[in-house]
């Protein structure tokens, strides 16, 4: 009879389909490495490259990582969403304002949130959990579309920041930590009500492009019972990354992606991990700790 492992690790990269850099990093920490999950974009200017791996890897879990900012939208009816140049803008600020005010396009944010799910889901793969680029999915009423996303395509994951692991080591992250946690509790009660599944414990926020293997080490000293979530954002430097950093997508400019995608893609770390009792696993494992009939 197979038993379900007490120390279940669930290491997963976002950003699949945003370069083909970022698609490489990520397969060859599958391969070699701890990741075991993954988030694709659905508007990624490397999304085909994307799918046709997750194609040649079938066992790494692949997630829907939904999007408000950078690029084209998936829909064409979503004006509400757009900037002046007709792309989506490149940060979280313009949501969180209308929030502030009331007047969140929820209409718009559910046509293309769905958009990106439908895109996915044509191309064959059974999504295995749904999160936020950003975090845009944990913002109050935000979140209830994920949720509703989820359910409409038998997703039974939304990730869910709550509770943190992190440590405070770099206290320019200690505030969005804060932020960070507070909506994650809110959005894991969404979660909830909507039947969905999210991990026990979650960590790599505050070192969230500056993993190191000691730091991944630190991390998960401890062998926490249930399910353990890292995130992390492996990427090949490439030309059409630095055409994304010179665009100002300066949420990645300080992002270290050389380092860690060697410390993710560490088959030392992994055996260490896994003698240690960690037991590497993507999001299908939560459905079958639940039972639940997806």
């Amino acid at each position: 009879m197979n038993t379900i492992p007490t120390s279940i690790l669930i290491v997963n990269a976002d950003d699949f389909g945003m370069t083909e850099g970022h698609n490489r990093a990520i397969v060859d920490a599958y391969r070699s490495g701890i990741v075991r999950s993954t988030s694709l974009l659905a508007n990624g200017g490397a999304f085909e490259n994307a799918v046709a791996l997750a194609r040649q890897h079938p066992v790494l879990g692949i997630g829907i990582h939904l999007t408000l900012t950078e690029g084209s939208p998936v829909a064409s009816d979503v004006p509400e969403l757009l900037g002046s140049d007709g792309k989506l803008p490149l940060s979280n600020q313009p949501f969180t304002r209308s929030l502030m005010l009331g007047g969140l396009p929820m209409a718009a944010i559910r046509r293309e949130f769905m958009a990106q799910a439908n895109k996915i889901v044509a191309t064959g793969i059974n999504p295995t959990h749904v999160d936020g680029h950003k975090y845009i999915h944990l913002l109050p009423g935000i979140s209830s579309i994920a949720a509703e996303v989820a359910r409409q395509f038998n997703i039974p994951v939304m990730r869910v920041p709550f509770p943190m692991i992190d440590s405070y080591s770099r206290r320019s992250r200690i505030p969005g930590l804060i932020i960070i946690a507070l909506l994650g509790r809110l959005a894991r009660v969404v979660a909830r009500r909507a039947n969905l599944f999210s991990s026990d414990w979650v960590g790599g926020f505050v070192e969230t492009g500056h993993l190191t293997t000691p730091v991944i080490q630190r991390l998960l000293a401890t062998k926490r019972q249930g399910v353990t979530e890292l995130l992390c954002h492996p990427a090949y430097r490439s030309p059409e990354l630095d055409v994304l950093l010179s665009n100002g997508y300066r949420w990645i400019i300080n992002y270290d992606f050389e380092t860690e995608t060697k410390a993710v893609s560490d088959s030392k770390l992994r055996h260490t991990l896994e003698a240690a009792g960690w037991t590497l696993r993507n999001f299908n494992t939560l459905t079958k700790i639940n039972n639940k009939p997806y």
